[in-house]
Formats: structure tokens, C-alpha cells, sequence
């Protein structure tokens, strides 16, 4: 009775250590103000391609801004914090990333918009444990989106399409909590 206990014990403790966080989350925001990431992305100015890139002011990690439309060109402008841009068109779909592979728990940024401008737009966080995509409404001047993550969930990546409405630029990136990348698993050595 005592040893069917002990196992029954060790089965249970042995699942909940395998098992996925119940709470992992990413919780989207659409305004200002309710994530406070710590660093704030900064374009190395004069870049343009399909990929600009960016570098945050206190740990200096890379942040790669990806276009996702075909023929697309971006161009990256430094204003203080970043600001990009597609290049003779309004930039319809983008995607940033940090670089070297690594995650972060917080994000905001500025879709901006001109005046008397208004469309859709779908915004989709990449997380460890999966991904989240919300569809808000644009309206002129600032558009305001931010992510916190919990559980254990980090965000991998950040895209957005406003299926040809377009914006004028993504502008004042911010991210936080960032968490270096994973490093490769070891290569054993050839045995002898």
C-alpha cells in the first residue's frame, strides 16, 4: 500500500514537471501606456532594402524590420526612436524580429496614419507558446499596440497587414524584457 503511494507520488510529480504552463499568455493592447518596455529601438538611419535594421539604446540587441509585401522596399529613418517606412507606397504589411534569435515579454509601437485616413488592421504576436492576431480599427494620426506576455510565453516575433489600406510608417518601437536566445544543444564528441 505504502509503495503504491510513493509511485503514485512520483507519476504525478513526473507529469506536472513535463507538463506546458496553463497560464502562458500574450495580452494585446490597443492604446499607449499600458506596457512600459524598457528600451527603445533606434533605426540605423539611411538604410534601405527589404530588411531595415535597428538596435535598442540599453542593451544594444539588433531588431531586424522585415517587409512582408512583394516588392516592397523599406526605409529606415532615425528621429531619435524608429520609424519606418516603405519606400513610394504606404507600407502594408512588416514584420520585426530581434536578430540573434532572441525573445522579449514586452512591446509597443505606432502604426501611424495621415489625416482622413482610416482602414484594418490585423496584428499578430508571435509567442513561444503560439500566437495571437487581433483586428483593429485604424483611424488618422497615432494607432497604439502593445503586448505583455505571462506563464512563461516570450514573443518571438511581431507582423501586421492592413490588407492594402497601408499606414504610413510603424514608428517609436519599444520592447522589453528581453531574454537572450537558447544556445544550440552540444555536439557530442565521436566516441573513440
Amino acid at each position: 500500500m505504502m509503495a503504491s503511494r510513493v509511485l503514485a507520488s512520483i507519476a504525478i510529480a513526473a507529469a506536472c514537471a513535463f507538463a506546458a504552463p496553463a497560464a502562458a499568455a500574450i495580452t494585446i493592447f490597443n492604446s499607449a501606456g499600458n506596457v512600459q518596455p524598457s528600451e527603445n529601438v533606434l533605426i540605423v538611419d539611411g538604410l534601405t532594402g527589404q530588411t531595415v535594421f535597428g538596435n535598442t539604446n540599453n542593451t544594444n540587441t539588433s531588431v531586424s524590420f522585415l517587409a512582408s509585401g512583394a516588392g516592397e522596399t523599406l526605409a529606415g529613418f532615425a528621429n531619435g526612436q524608429a520609424r519606418v517606412e516603405a519606400v513610394g507606397s504606404p507600407l502594408d504589411s512588416l514584420r520585426f524580429f530581434l536578430t540573434n534569435g532572441e525573445r522579449f515579454g514586452e512591446v509597443e509601437f505606432d502604426l501611424h496614419k495621415a489625416a482622413g485616413d482610416t482602414g484594418t488592421v490585423a496584428v499578430t504576436f508571435f509567442g513561444s507558446f503560439g500566437t495571437e492576431t487581433r483586428t483593429f480599427d485604424l483611424g488618422n494620426g497615432n494607432n497604439w499596440f502593445a503586448a505583455r506576455t505571462d506563464g512563461g510565453d516570450l514573443i518571438t516575433a511581431v507582423a501586421f497587414d492592413t490588407s492594402g489600406s497601408g499606414v504610413d510608417d510603424i514608428r517609436q518601437v519599444r520592447l522589453g524584457a528581453i531574454e537572450a536566445a537558447a544556445p544550440p544543444p552540444a555536439v557530442p564528441e565521436p566516441a573513440s
